[in-house]
């Protein structure tokens, strides 16, 4: 092993060599000499001295190490007489070493889970949430979210995730009107990923279509095989199809905190209403859809379950 990475090695299990466990354990070993037979502390303070330069060194600090060095078992003390007596040996320091690298791995495991924790703690975080804590932490008055526009598919998403995908938890209820949707192959792996992190996370989504279910084109057919898997896994997520002809509200909802309504379908266009701005609006869309929800047929072949939820 080189010398670096040994003295590495050293430091990352608790004993480093810049500190003065180190330093009085080489006097301990120099004063012991060829003989390994037991040292007094008159007899190792002078070799501290000397690596010391002869500056004086406060004894007080050499009997904390000489006591850290007991404890951890890099050396043994004969205390029968009135002054102690120390000494140590390769075998004594490697049984002490064992030690300490079985409890620094220990604490590494530890800090390595915490660690991973942490980063899926990191991953999952709204940061919408955070900012909203934050600033009513600082004002110690509830942030007031006003309506705003979004134009195209992205800036839309964009919206609905800031809204409400990234503030939703255990219990909520994600309500999706699917048809303003066009298909876009390029986005739709990631968009669907986004999807499942929202159902692992136990979010409840109910998706509903008023035309019929036809998987012909490579989009519809990505979609049903998810939708299929998905619900083969036993995750909260609902797909139904009731057909209607007249218009009725395109809109993202997350329980009935406001909508993210689509106002044009070309280009697609929306607005967020939050529900202190239109509560009228927002009941009324999503009673509408909870209506059709209902008499809607699954486009999955099984089973539903119930849910906990917040709807």
């Amino acid at each position: 092993m080189e010398e670096n990475d040994a003295f590495q090695l050293l430091d990352i299990i608790g004993f480093s060599l810049t500190d003065w466990r180190a330093r009085v354990l080489k006097a301990i070993l120099i004063t012991q000499g060829n003989q390994d037979a037991p040292v007094t502390f008159d007899e190792i303070y002078p070799n501290l001295q000397n690596e010391n330069l002869g500056k004086r060194i406060a004894q007080p600090l050499v009997y904390r190490s000489l006591s850290s060095l007991e404890k951890d078992g890099y050396i043994e003390v004969d205390k029968s007489s009135y002054k102690h007596r120390y000494w140590t040996g390769i075998d004594i320091i490697q049984a002490a070493l064992e030690k300490a690298k079985r409890m620094s791995l220990a604490d590494l495991r530890k800090k390595a889970k915490q660690a991973d924790s942490d980063i899926e703690s990191i991953l999952d975080a709204s940061i919408s949430s955070l900012a909203t804590k934050l600033v009513e932490t600082s004002t110690g008055t509830p942030s007031q979210q006003h309506a705003r526009f979004a134009q195209g598919y992205d800036d839309i998403y964009s919206m609905s995730t800031n809204t409400m995908y990234a503030r939703s938890e255990r219990g909520d209820v994600i309500r999706i009107c699917l048809d303003w949707i066009s298909s876009e192959p390029s986005r739709a792996a990631e968009r669907m990923m986004d999807i499942l992190r929202l159902l692992e996370r136990g979010v409840e989504i109910r998706a509903l279509g008023h035309t019929m279910w036809t998987p012909t084109n490579e989009g519809g057919a990505r979609l049903s095989a998810f939708y299929g898997s998905i619900r083969d896994e036993g995750l909260p997520l609902t797909l139904k199809i009731h057909p209607r002809t007249e218009r009725t509200y395109q809109f993202i909802s997350r329980n009935h905190d406001g909508i993210v309504l689509i106002v044009s379908e070309t280009p697609p266009t929306a607005t967020w209403i939050p529900r202190g701005a239109n509560p009228y609006l927002v009941d009324e869309a999503i009673s509408s859809f909870d209506k059709d929800f209902t008499a809607g047929v699954d486009v999955y072949q099984g089973v539903d379950g119930g849910s906990d939820s917040k709807s």
